[in-house]
């Protein structure tokens, strides 16, 4: 997924992927910084703030909220 943020630098959905994958992977600093880049371009580039659902993930992310974490597949446990 960092690879495609860096072919598409404005691509909202993308980075809200890249930014989940990070998180549940215990790389929270790093998703914060995704958010952090893509914000940043957004604002030089087009003079637009991220979109609603890409800010709300990042208030999520920021808050430990534990929606947020990864759902077992069917069938199995969560890890304790």
């Amino acid at each position: 997924l960092a690879t495609l943020t860096g072919y598409h630098p404005l691509h909202e959905n993308l980075h809200a992927q890249c930014m989940l994958a990070l998180h549940r992977s215990g790389r929270r600093w790093q998703a914060l910084e995704v958010y952090k880049t893509l914000r940043g371009r957004l604002v030089e580039e087009l003079g637009l703030e991220p979109s609603a659902r890409v800010r709300k993930l990042h208030q999520a992310i920021l808050a430990a909220d534990p929606r947020l974490d990864p759902v077992p597949a069917p069938g199995r446990q969560a890890a304790a």
